[in-house]
Formats: C-alpha cells, structure tokens, sequence
C-alpha cells in the first residue's frame, strides 16, 4: 500500500493483534457454573438493584476462529418502578449477534479491497462465516454514517494509550488510502476514506503498541460522543 504505514507491515504481525475478542484478550467475563459466561457490568445508580440475567449468543474470536458464546447480561430494575435496564459489555454491539472485533474486521476487507467488495480479502479466512453479504452491507452502510465519529473516537483512544509519545510516530508513512481503493467508484468517497483511516489507524497502533485490537476497540467505545448503542454501526 505505497504511502501508508500498513505498507511495511508483515500481513501475520499485524493480524497477531486482530485475533482475539475481548471475551478472550481481557478478563470482561467469568465462567459461570454451567459454562456458560456472564458479564455483570455496573449498578446504573443507587436506586437500580439487581433484577436476573438476559441472555444472548455472541460470536466471538478466539485465535482468529469464530466462537459463539452464551452470554448472561445482568439485568437491572429501578426502584418503585418496572422501568429495567441492563449491562452491556463493550464489545456487544446493540441488536447485532457478532462482536465488534467481527464487524470491524469485516469492515476492514470492504473499505480495504481494491477490486471490489465480492474480491476482498479478510483477515482471517473463517470470518467469511461470519454474517452474510447483505449483512456486511447493511454494516457498512451505517459505518458510512458514522465514520466521522468512529475516527474521532479511535484517535482519542490512540492518543492516550500512545502517551507520552506522539501519535505521529506511530505512522511515519502517513494514513492515505491506496490509489486502489480511492479510485473505486464509491457513493460517498469521503466517508469510505474517513473510515478507511479511522481502522488503518486501529490495526497500525495495535501493532505498534503490542496491545491487542479488542482492547483499544473498548477503549474508543468509551470515548464515543454519541450514544453508546450507536458505537461503529
């Protein structure tokens, strides 16, 4: 990718910090008895109390194969009131059965292919199992949307995690999508190049940093502006 900084990544060394989701690079859930895993989240305040679990499968990596999980998210009740909430990891996108680690790798080999989306190329091969064509455009389509804010975030993310060094030596070669990709016929160009260094920006300082892509995904949910259900897509 001549004038970017993935140009003089070897394709393993990066993906060696793309391999694992949160459920496995960090310890975000417990095993529960059953085998099952659960995440307990925070008290949203002093009047909410504990109120079950809801549940959810989860597909998730796990050295770079997919995984799918039963997760139990505790479920939270304000007091007085049938008015409920409940914990929501970072990496458990609203309305959506895959991580977020998923989505963005798969929003990489879009963004990334240089001729076309039915000739991308993943990351990791067993992704393609991992929601179908028209799923990844309707992905896509709402990344489109957010790009702008998606990029903030990552760079946000980036900065502190980088400090105290400057967040341009992470990227001597700079963040410019190859002509390969700016010279595909895109509807909304600028978005898809936004996007394209928002995720460039992700997977050079996960390498560069040694910390693994989940974990700096977490990070950045955290600095999003917007509502947290509307992170990424």
């Amino acid at each position: 990718m001549p004038g970017t900084t993935l140009e003089g990544q070897d394709d393993e060394e990066r993906r060696r910090w793309s391999r694992n989701s949160l459920f496995a690079a960090a310890g975000v859930y417990r095993q529960r008895d059953d085998g099952h895993w659960q995440f307990d989240g925070q008290r949203p305040g002093a009047d909410w109390h504990g109120h079950g679990y809801c549940t959810k499968y989860l597909t998730v990596l796990v050295g770079g194969k997919p995984a799918r999980i039963q997760l139990y998210k505790h479920r939270w009740r304000l007091d007085g009131t049938n008015t409920t909430c409940h914990s929501r990891p970072p990496d458990d996108p609203w309305l959506v059965r895959f991580c977020t680690l998923v989505i963005v790798l798969r929003l990489w080999a879009c963004v990334n292919a240089a001729t076309g989306f039915h000739h991308r190329s993943e990351e990791h091969p067993d992704l393609l199992d991992c929601g179908s064509d028209r799923t990844v455009q309707r992905w896509l389509s709402r990344a489109l949307d957010r790009a702008l804010d998606t990029q903030q975030a990552i760079r946000l993310a980036v900065v502190e995690k980088s400090e105290p060094r400057p967040i341009e030596r992470l990227f001597p070669g700079g963040l410019s999508p190859p002509e390969s990709v700016v010279h595909r016929n895109w509807q909304n160009q600028p978005a898809v190049e936004t996007l394209w260094r928002a995720l460039a920006m992700l997977l050079v300082a996960a390498r560069e940093l040694g910390a693994d892509v989940s974990i700096l995904l977490a990070e950045a949910r955290r600095r999003f502006s917007g509502p947290k259900d509307s992170w990424l897509i």
